[in-house]
Formats: structure tokens, sequence, C-alpha cells
């Protein structure tokens, strides 16, 4: 250090290790190196020491000085002293205030764990430690702000007492410690990391893309309902006899309404999922119940098919099939699972149908019951249409290829 303590010592300024007790900040004193502490220090000394100088070197140079009119003369020897009480003076640069922490020492061994399975959170936590290894976290003082004694109204700077805080870069947004100790409250309540987890995770492409495919079924599962509504409608106001003599000769056995609950449990349970952050379960509750959406609607469209009430009323019905298919397959592909099979049929090299949507909805499904056996109690207690033929999503429950249940009552 370029300068005598003596005059900061005389004038009662603050040393770093008491700044950073008061402060709770204690720990980090331990991993300050010797130049970092003679950095803070000779700031705290110029904050109490510079002011005295600066006053009694003007005091001096103002006494040596005449005013003759427009003539000023400046006595040299008050002068000379005037310059001597200045070689106190301890000159601070702007960044004096801070130095720069080693954030490694400082991490809660859980700060950067992600608490979702959502894949997005894993990759915006890695965005934050490559920020902070970049910008580095900054340990940073500033004088206290008081009441002025002689003027309440006022507000001045103590140069005895000190704020303490982290920083995100030398001039960056606060970490929010109390201790210095940085765990993931204190790296989402910095500003830029808490907006940036806003739009990277809770708007990030995975919870967008779930949740624009969980109102599309929803939507269509309501049009499937209207339409069988309107069916059952048609059908009260036939004549006596029409009814039953069409379904006869067309084979045609008009299913339950019942068709549309399972797969609206299912949707309503995918999204509290969803909201629990469990977005694996989330999508594959989502894909199961947009099968069993196109399930139920081409089961409500052979029946239009093979009665004698026309087919063009299967037309609503048809566009809900189609639609809940496309459902599944984006919500396979949320995740990555399905691309590949997706990317190949756009080339050219394969087709993806209903039975390679189904068989890859089917493993996927199976893999997180097998990790996640909770929710097969809750699948088991769910009825649901069978897949057309040629699929193999006929079932969620034992004794069909997701392995859990009994399988399917027949509607």
């Amino acid at each position: 250090m370029a300068y005598s303590r003596n005059r900061a010592v005389s004038l009662q300024a603050a040393t770093i290790g008491e700044v950073l007790r008061i402060a709770g900040f204690m720990p980090i004193l331990a991993q300050l190196t010797a130049a970092q502490r003679q950095k803070l220090q000779r700031y705290l000394d110029a904050a109490v020491v510079d002011p005295v100088v600066r006053n009694e070197s003007s005091a001096l140079y103002q006494k040596g000085t005449k005013y003759y009119g427009e003539l000023v003369v400046v006595d040299p020897e008050m002068k000379r002293r005037a310059q001597r009480v200045m070689g106190d003076f301890i000159p601070v640069s702007d960044l004096d205030d801070c130095v720069r922490l080693n954030f490694t020492q400082m991490l809660d061994v859980s700060a950067f764990t992600p608490t979702t399975d959502d894949p997005d959170e894993a990759e915006y936590l890695g965005v934050i430690r490559k920020t902070l290894e970049a910008r580095g976290v900054w340990l940073r003082l500033a004088p206290k702000r008081v009441r002025d004694a002689q003027d309440p109204s006022r507000w001045v700077t103590d140069p005895r007492h000190f704020e303490v805080w982290l920083s995100l870069g030398a001039r960056g947004d606060t970490i929010p410690t109390k201790s210095g100790r940085i765990d993931r409250e204190a790296l989402l309540g910095t500003r830029i990391f808490g907006a940036g987890y806003y739009v990277h995770v809770d708007r990030g492409p995975v919870q967008t893309a779930l949740e624009r495919e969980v109102r599309r079924l929803s939507s269509e599962i309501d049009d499937g309902m209207e339409q069988h509504v309107q069916l059952a409608r048609i059908r009260r106001q036939a004549a006596t006899g029409v009814v039953a003599v069409s379904d006869v000769l067309g084979g045609a056995d008009f299913p339950s309404d019942e068709i549309w609950k399972g797969p609206s449990q299912l949707l309503l349970r995918a999204m509290d999922l969803k909201a629990a952050g469990k977005i694996y379960g989330c999508r594959a509750l989502l894909v199961v119940a947009a099968l069993s959406v196109r399930n139920a609607a081409q089961l409500l469209s052979r029946f239009v098919d093979n009665t004698t009430a026309g087919a063009e009323r299967a037309v609503k019905v048809l566009k809900v099939a189609r639609t809940a298919g496309k459902v599944a397959e984006v919500g396979l592909m949320v995740t990555g699972v399905g691309a590949v099979a997706v990317g190949l049929a756009k080339s050219g090299a394969v087709a993806v149908t209903e039975a390679s949507v189904d068989a890859i909805a089917e493993r996927e499904l199976a893999r997180y019951l097998a990790r996640n056996p909770e929710l097969a109690s809750e699948l088991s207690q769910v009825r649901l249409v069978p897949g057309p033929r040629g699929t193999i999503l006929g079932g969620v429950k034992g004794g069909h290829s997701a392995g859990v249940g009994t399988g399917f009552t027949s509607w």
C-alpha cells in the first residue's frame, strides 16, 4: 500500500473486516487475496481521509490568497503548505470500490440443479453459469446514505459505514444474498436471470409448445362432444323405428358420449403435471389423450359411415381425429422423441403412420411409467377407446403393450 494508514486510523476509518462482518459477508473475507484487501481498504480509508485533506488544503490555500481587485496574489509558502497537506490525499479510481470474486467458492451445491425435467431449464441454467464465468461475481462497497444531522430533510453519505453487496459484473445487477452464499434463489432473484428464466423456461419452447397443443386438443374435444350431441339430437328427433332400422341395416352402433370423458381426464391431469414442472409426464399424458381423442372421433365417424344418416355429418369429427393425431405427433417431438421418424418422413424415406406414432407413444409411455409407477394407478382408472386396427396404443393397462392395468372394456 503506497500510503500510510496513520491518518485513516486517526480519523476512525472503517476496516474491510469490520465492514464485511457487519454486513454478514464475513465468509468472503477469507477468499480475498492480499491485493484485494489492500485495494478495498484503500477505498475505505479514502472515504474519510480525502474530504478532510481537501478541506485542510483548501483552507491553507485560501488563507494565503489575497485579492486586489482583479489581481490575485498567492503566498508561495502557504501554497507549499497546502500542497504538503495534499500529500495525504488517497487517489482512488472508478473501480476501486469493488473486486472480482471466485464465484465457484460461493455456490450452493444445488444452485444449478434443475427443479423440473424441462430440458429448457437445464439449458438455461447452463447459460447462467457461462454468464457468471464471463462477467464474474463482484463484491461491491458504497458509503451508506443517512439523514444530515444539521438538516434532516437532506441525505448525505456516511464515510464510516458501508453498504455491501454482490453484483453480476462490476456495475451489473445485484445478486440478492445476505451472506455471500449464492443459491438458486439468489441466481433467479438477479433481475437479468429472473427475467431470462421466464422468457426461456416458463415461456420457453417446450412449455409453449405443450401449452399450445393442450389448448388445441381441448378445443378438439369440445368439437367432438358437440358433434356427438348433434348426432344424438338427430337420433332422438327421428321418426319412430327409423334409427333402429338404420343402425341394423348399416351395422352401426351409436357410442356413448362417455368416450370423451377419459381423454378429458387425461388432459386435465397433463395440465396439472405441466404446472408442476413434470414435462415428460405432461407430454406422455397429452399424447395418450390425443390418441384417445383420435380413437373416439374415428369411432363416432365409423358410426356415421355405417348408418344411413349420411356421411357428410362426419366431416367435423374426422377433422377432430386428424388434428388429435397431429397433436400426438407434436407432443412426441416437443422434447425430441419422434423427431427422427418425422424427419425421415419429410425426406421421403419413411411414412409417418398412425401405427408408427402409436408405437413411439406406447414405448415412451412405458418408459415414463417405469420411472413413475404412481401414475399407472391413475391411468388404470381411465376408460379409453381402443385404437384402430394396425395401431398398438389400444390400451395403457396390463395385458397391453404399456404393461399396466387390465385392458379396455368394449364400448
